[in-house]
């Protein structure tokens, strides 16, 4: 009786022990959505370093692919022209720009993604990149915030651009892409989070959902 009692305490550790790095070892998709000033830089440099994986923002992108002085490159052209005009980035070249950025050879482990998809045909294409990269689907870590706190953290941060105008503008558009992404993130696993939090209880919420979501995969897969 002693003897399987150990066997069976033996197995039980080695069998958390490889799902544990089995879980480790996956690439790690995680597509942060939230209204403008809901924290997501803030909870993606989180994650950053809770996971060892980069963090991607589709701002800082843009701003590379801008004035990286490839003046010739259509996607480029295509993305500033639709920035001055301050309208939504055209899909082809917005998800062109996230391709040429993750078929790099740095990011093994997978990536957070911050600003993309935006469209609903931005999200048909990041599955077809992901596919193509054969990576799993992202996980979307939706941060969920009342217009009303919105808008006084956008106001706090004393931004230039941040005037009352602006800000109902973004948020009615975020509102509206939220609207157009819906079905599509039916389509994958969404992590809902309270954004109206301290930042570490939004980052403690955030993993207690990767986390339950990823062990339940892997335990789908096991033989």
């Amino acid at each position: 009786m002693m003897k399987h009692s150990i066997a069976a305490t033996i197995f039980g550790a080695t069998l958390g022990v490889n799902i544990a790095l089995a879980q480790a070892a996956a690439p790690k998709v995680i597509l942060l959505v939230g209204p403008p000033g809901s924290g997501k830089s803030t909870q993606a440099a989180f994650l950053a370093r809770k996971y060892g994986i980069k963090a991607l923002s589709m701002s800082d992108l843009l701003k590379q692919a801008i004035s990286s002085g490839k003046k010739k490159d259509p996607v480029a052209k295509a993305l500033a022209a639709a920035i001055a005009s301050g309208e939504v980035l055209p899909d082809d070249e917005a998800a062109e720009l996230i391709r040429r950025r993750l078929i790099r050879a740095d990011l093994p482990n997978g990536f957070i993604l911050d600003g993309f998809p935006a469209t609903a045909g931005q999200a048909k294409a990041l599955d077809r990149i992901l596919q193509d990269q054969r990576l799993p689907k992202a996980v979307v870590v939706v941060l969920e915030a009342p217009d009303d706190v919105i808008r006084k953290r956008m106001l706090a941060r004393r931004r230039i651009d941040d005037t009352p105008e602006n800000i109902d503008r973004r948020i009615r558009e975020f509102r509206e892409q939220a609207a157009l992404l819906a079905g599509w993130a039916s389509q994958t696993h969404v992590v809902r989070v309270n954004a109206d939090a301290k930042p570490a209880d939004v980052s403690k919420q955030i993993v207690v959902g990767l986390e339950d979501f990823w062990s339940k995969e892997l335990a789908a897969h096991q033989p």
